[in-house]
């Protein structure tokens, strides 16, 4: 269906205005509320912030791009949360995340009057998970046991359930509205930055003695300001660093890096190394999955030095077990682990085809294992238990979608020298990271009763960059050879 340019433009330009007054409407009682509940130190800013809305809102409904890097720094560097009247707080990259995605789709009603997504294979498994999240919370509501009551509010579930549904969707943003490599590298940068900050502060602490304490205690302590060194911030600094270093894609041109920008960034990933492996020496998420990500890219880049970094990671797996009591790591990582699964299981596997809900197995938990009750910390087992075999497959399907076409796109950009080579290289080996953090911690898809809905901030980065792939790959199609890497060859629905 063909639509005239000017009534485009006009219905366009009411939609903007709709968005505006709207924004304004919803902002005034908000901001009436925190100015009495929030203390006054803080409430000012908040003014200030909501007074923006309407003027945010304008931006990004000009510019979808602007709204996913406005909500990636939020997500790293703004600790500002909205408060709920609980102990749960929402982050404002959850606030803006849902509020672009929403612009998005009325967009799509207004300017294209329908509903369309870039064919991709991910497309089915997302949007196959994003619905069994919405009808597993249905469901378990209706097959509840009936001895089972909620322990906490029930907002929780819609709450953890909403989370769910936000990031894998926020991939689909991405792939969708970034239509310019200027705007990924503002991504990569912006990632590669808050890791330089978070080596001077924390390497700075370790090497001079409290020397950075002061700059420490600020940024830990700021009301405004924060870095977040937690989930895998530390992956996604070292497959980019060590993938710009190997295939020399500064920026969207095929001019390579000069050696001394190669050695930097090689000096980047070491630093991260030691932040994660010997600083960090227990926390095995911190520090396995950057490795995975590293042989990844090592692989892509050189077959010999693949063999190098794999008798590099059995050396330090050896040393990892010397340093550590093999006893204690095994009954902490091992043992019960083990026994938190088995604990799942016994409620899992009497809801097996839909599972308990979003967060819905911690009320079966306190009600029928309160003194064995633990979270499993991973997000397969929690994946199985909240959404079933149903969302299982579907979150394993995409993930297996999501390494095929990375390594597809980075063995078809192969020689290009730029930007979206290393970008390729570097998602594979971060979706391979997440691949293996999912077994050690619930960073993909922060669980209510660990990290709660805060845990979006840590989470959202990894589906911003998976999604970029994927933009990056329908970005380069009219500058590549007939060979070259075509989105709509991957199929998909659209």
């Amino acid at each position: 269906m063909v639509h005239h340019p000017y009534l485009v433009a006009k219905y366009k330009s009411l939609w903007i205005r709709l968005g505006v007054i709207m924004a304004v409407l919803c902002t005034l009682p908000v901001l009436g509320f925190l100015t009495v509940k929030i203390t006054p130190w803080v409430s000012p800013v908040f003014v200030v912030a909501l007074l923006a809305v309407p003027l945010g809102v304008l931006a990004i409904a000009r510019s979808l791009e602007l709204g996913i890097v406005v909500m990636m720094l939020m997500g790293v560097f703004v600790r500002l949360r909205i408060p709920t009247g609980t102990a749960s707080e929402i982050p404002l990259s959850l606030a803006i995340c849902g509020g672009c995605i929403v612009i998005w789709i009325v967009r799509m009603l207004v300017e294209q009057r329908r509903l369309w997504i870039r064919p991709a294979t991910v497309n089915v498994p997302l949007l196959g998970f994003i619905a069994t999240v919405a009808f597993s919370w249905l469901w378990s509501r209706a097959f509840r046991d009936l001895l089972v009551y909620e322990i906490s509010h029930p907002l929780i579930s819609v709450a953890a359930g909403l989370v769910m549904i936000l990031l894998p969707a926020c991939l689909l943003l991405v792939m969708n509205n970034v239509r310019s490599m200027r705007w990924v590298e503002v991504l990569v940068w912006i990632l590669l930055f808050e890791g330089l900050m978070v080596l001077i502060v924390d390497l700075g602490m370790a090497w001079a003695s409290g020397m950075m304490a002061p700059v420490y205690n600020f940024l830990s302590n700021s009301p405004i300001l924060q870095l977040n060194s937690q989930g895998l911030l530390s992956m996604w600094c070292v497959s980019f660093a060590l993938a710009l270093a190997l295939f020399g894609g500064w920026r969207a041109n095929r001019r390579r890096l000069h050696w001394v920008w190669r050695g930097l960034l090689l000096l980047y990933v070491g630093g991260w190394m030691y932040w994660g492996f010997v600083l960090r020496t227990s926390w095995l998420s911190g520090w396995v999955p950057a490795f995975a990500a590293a042989a990844v890219v090592a692989f892509m880049r050189s077959r010999k030095l693949f063999v190098v970094v794999v008798v590099v990671l059995l050396v330090v797996a050896g040393v990892y077990y010397w340093r550590t009591s093999f006893t204690a790591e095994t009954q902490e990582s091992g043992i019960s682990r083990l026994a938190a699964y088995t604990v799942n299981w016994r409620v899992t596997s009497k809801h097996l085809l839909f599972g308990t809900g979003p967060a819905g197995y911690a009320s079966y938990y306190m009600n029928y294992y309160p003194k064995e009750a633990t979270a499993s910390h991973s997000t397969y087992v929690d994946t199985l238990a909240q959404t079933g075999i149903v969302g299982a497959v579907f979150f394993v399907w995409f993930f297996g979608a999501q390494l095929w076409k990375g390594y597809r796109a980075s063995r078809q950009l192969k020689g290009r020298g730029d930007m979206a080579e290393s970008l390729a290289v570097a998602v594979l080996g971060g979706t391979a990271g997440c691949v293996v953090a999912m077994a050690l911690g619930d960073w993909l898809l922060p669980f209510a009763y660990t990290q709660g809905i805060a845990g979006f901030d840590l989470a959202v980065y990894n589906w911003l960059f998976m999604g970029c792939l994927w933009a990056v790959c329908h970005i380069v199609v009219p500058r590549s050879s007939p060979g070259s890497v075509h989105a709509a060859s991957d199929g998909g629905t659209a």
